[in-house]
């Protein structure tokens, strides 16, 4: 009868064992979009959730990052074999490259409790600026400054930038047009002659013949100092 309870035991353990909810992402913990263009923002797509436990799994909570949003689940509390859908979204911004985002999910699964989902893409941008502003870090009332940038062709056509403008008294250079084969890049730069002290921004504006890019804007910005007060030195005049 001991062995008989012993073994009973054994049995009841082990089923409680197994009787247990699994929280599965159908398709893996990485979203990817692959290559996208700027074009593509807001990247959107769907996560599918799915109990594959034999025990009902409750989703606690769907939690992304900066940069991402994710909607209401459709349901909170899966049967074993039920999928749940999660909307996401993922804003690239100014972003150039690879870029990467998680959605953090809490659940009753009681081996992983919280799982982390990647959100990958990588970001091509036809026209590539090396930085998305210029900023002068010596403005001095009455003395010329000068600060720029690389914009480079990151296609593979030919692509013309033209009609350069600038505002509140920025010059830009260059003026014409430029023509850049797959690879190449220019310098883009502001000078500035500023006439009064403060916090100063203007803008570059210029257009290009990838239909991706008809316009771009570049914010100028930089801080104008007071020139220096001479040295007061006893004796001289």
């Amino acid at each position: 009868m001991k062995l008989l309870a012993c073994l009973l035991t054994v049995v009841a353990a082990a089923v409680v064992a197994t009787a247990q909810p699994k929280l599965e992402i159908i398709g893996g913990d990485t979203y990817n979009w692959g290559q996208i263009k700027p074009s593509n923002n807001p990247l959107k797509g769907t996560l599918k959730l799915k109990n594959a436990g034999n025990e009902p799994l409750e989703i606690k909570s769907v939690k992304p990052s900066c940069g991402c949003t994710a909607t209401k689940l459709d349901k909170n509390i899966l049967e074993p074999g039920e999928v749940a859908s999660v909307d996401v979204s993922l804003n690239i911004g100014t972003a150039t490259g690879p870029i990467t985002k998680t959605v953090t999910i809490t659940s009753s699964d009681p081996s992983n409790e919280t799982k982390i989902v990647y959100l990958r893409a990588e970001v091509v941008r036809a026209v590539m600026l090396s930085m998305p502003y210029i900023a002068f870090t010596d403005l001095s009332i009455g003395k010329q400054s000068t600060a720029s940038i690389t914009v480079k062709n990151n296609s593979s056509e030919n692509i013309t930038c033209f009609g350069f403008e600038a505002t509140n008294g920025l010059i830009v250079n260059p003026k014409g047009r430029v023509e850049l084969k797959p690879g190449e890049e220019f310098k883009l730069s502001a000078s500035l002659v500023p006439d009064a002290e403060g916090y100063f921004n203007g803008t570059i504006k210029f257009s290009t013949s990838h239909p991706d890019f008809p316009t771009i804007d570049v914010p100028v910005y930089g801080n104008v100092l007071k020139p220096a007060s001479p040295v007061f030195q006893p004796g001289r005049p």
